[in-house]
């Protein structure tokens, strides 16, 4: 019988002994890979890794949130493991050349894999239903943003459901449950139940109603699915919307 293969990043993890998300000391684990942490004020990003041999320097912004700093650091640990050797600039996603955000996309993947391992996250959402309120436990359990859990929770969940979010400068962006109908695609326009439901001003962000799934999807097949709708505006921030197919 073949043995699963492990990501990097929770291999590591096994490696050293960590088992409970309260072990995930990012700057010790950066410390055991040869990597020093160091918090100082940066004026362009939220982090950034120096290399040479076997060594780095993570500098993270001191003024970012503690959950931030702690995914800033895991990010960089996915620079240092995959992409050790080579020059990249980091600046924001726009101006990024295909190349380099296909080496932010692998460095996040392992800061989701480092701060949220499947092996303490799947035990975790066995049989719980897909919500809000999972998505502030496994925050708050695993010391991360709301955004990176609800992420984190899209490719780990088996419910089948869409995460879809509004910047605060109008970008919209959303992200697919891996249990989602690959059929089903995410309609580009704003459901007017979202609207709706933030004109009302819902009273609790997990306070989820029934819609009809069409109103977020579009699909063969979707017209006598229902869903459940739910959103999550954070303060100065995106607003989060989950439609989560019943």
């Amino acid at each position: 019988m073949t043995a699963k293969v492990l990501p990097p990043a929770e291999r590591l993890l096994h490696d050293l002994g960590i088992t409970e998300p309260g072990e995930i000391d990012v700057e010790v684990i950066a410390c055991a890979v040869g990597a020093a942490v160091r918090y100082r004020r940066l004026d362009v990003g939220d982090a950034r890794i120096v290399g040479l041999g076997e060594r780095a320097i993570i500098t993270v912004d001191c003024r970012a949130s503690r959950v931030r700093q702690r995914f800033s650091v895991a990010h960089e640990l996915g620079h240092w493991h995959h992409h050790r050797g080579q020059q990249l600039i980091c600046h924001g996603a726009a101006d990024q050349q295909d190349g380099a955000a296909g080496c932010e996309r692998e460095a996040d993947g392992y800061a989701a894999d480092l701060l949220m391992p499947r092996f303490m996250l799947e035990p975790l959402v066995a049989g719980v239903p897909m919500s809000f309120d999972l998505v502030y436990q496994v925050a708050a359990k695993f010391g991360v943003s709301t955004i990176a859990a609800a992420l984190r929770l899209a490719d780990v969940h088996p419910a089948a459901f869409a995460l879809v979010v509004e910047e605060v400068d109008g970008r919209r962006w959303f992200r697919r449950s891996t249990a989602l109908n690959p059929r089903w695609f995410v309609r580009s326009t704003v459901s007017d139940m979202s609207v709706t439901a933030d004109r009302c001003g819902l009273p609790h962000p997990n306070f989820a109603f029934a819609v009809p799934a069409q109103q977020w999807f579009l699909g063969q097949g979707i017209k006598d699915a229902q869903a459940l709708y739910g959103i999550d505006r954070i303060a100065r921030g995106p607003a989060m919307h989950l439609i989560v197919v019943a």
